[in-house]
């Protein structure tokens, strides 16, 4: 059948594809009631896989006015010597993962990690719930300054279970192909490796599932 609203870059006949792509930007489902939820300030979960242009999207938000939480910058906060994670993970791995100045080699604890489940979880025991204590914290930092918007930019957002921190989860997402394009050429990796990074994260169907707003970056987002 035709399908008489079609853009100029969407297909002439009514297909999925076409119907998926005006639903990019649109509210998927109803943004959590959660009364433990602060309304003030509104927290918006920015999450995505490798290469998704998430990160890109979170500084157009800041721009815009919105306190960006970065949950990566975070999650360094925690390695480091005092910082909450760092007893807790030599305690459980070992002194091995040490450099010689003490802190933590992340190379070195990955190993330990890499493609052990068990381990991970472990890991991820230790470190998810520090962090997620830290954006709290960061909240209300915004609050006090009184900012209206949070943006959560953490790529494990679902994984971690922060979505009951946030009003509204929002995924960026991108074609495989796209995605394994950007990682080669950000990361050096050869293209096995890049999709062998996204094998092993969780797919954008999933992440979609879970999300009020989904965003594509098709474009090759600039900011400066």
């Amino acid at each position: 059948m035709k399908d008489p609203d079609h853009s100029q870059n969407e297909e002439e006949k009514i297909s999925s594809s076409s119907l998926r792509q005006r639903l990019l930007g649109t509210l998927l489902q109803p943004p959590r009631r959660d009364p433990a939820l602060p309304l003030r300030p509104y927290v918006i979960g920015l999450t995505g896989g490798t290469g998704s242009g998430k990160t890109s999207i979170a500084k157009l938000l800041g721009q815009l006015g919105a306190f960006i939480i970065d949950a990566d910058k975070l999650g360094h906060a925690v390695y480091v010597p005092g910082g909450p994670a760092y007893e807790p993970v030599v305690a459980a791995f070992g002194a091995e993962i040490l450099n010689k100045d003490g802190t933590i080699n992340r190379k070195a604890l990955g190993a330990k990690v890499f493609g052990n489940q068990e381990q991970l979880k472990r890991l991820t025991d230790i470190v998810w719930p520090e962090i997620a204590q830290m954006v709290k914290e960061r909240v209300r930092e915004a609050d006090a300054q009184g900012k209206a918007v949070c943006v959560l930019d953490a790529a494990v957002l679902l994984e971690a279970g922060w979505q009951d921190m946030v009003h509204e989860v929002w995924t960026a997402i991108i074609p495989e192909e796209e995605a394994v394009r950007r990682i080669v050429a950000r990361d050096g990796l050869t293209e096995e490796a890049a999709r062998h990074r996204l094998q092993s994260q969780m797919t954008n169907g999933q992440r979609v599932q879970q999300s009020q707003v989904v965003l594509c970056t098709l474009w090759e987002p600039h900011v400066t």
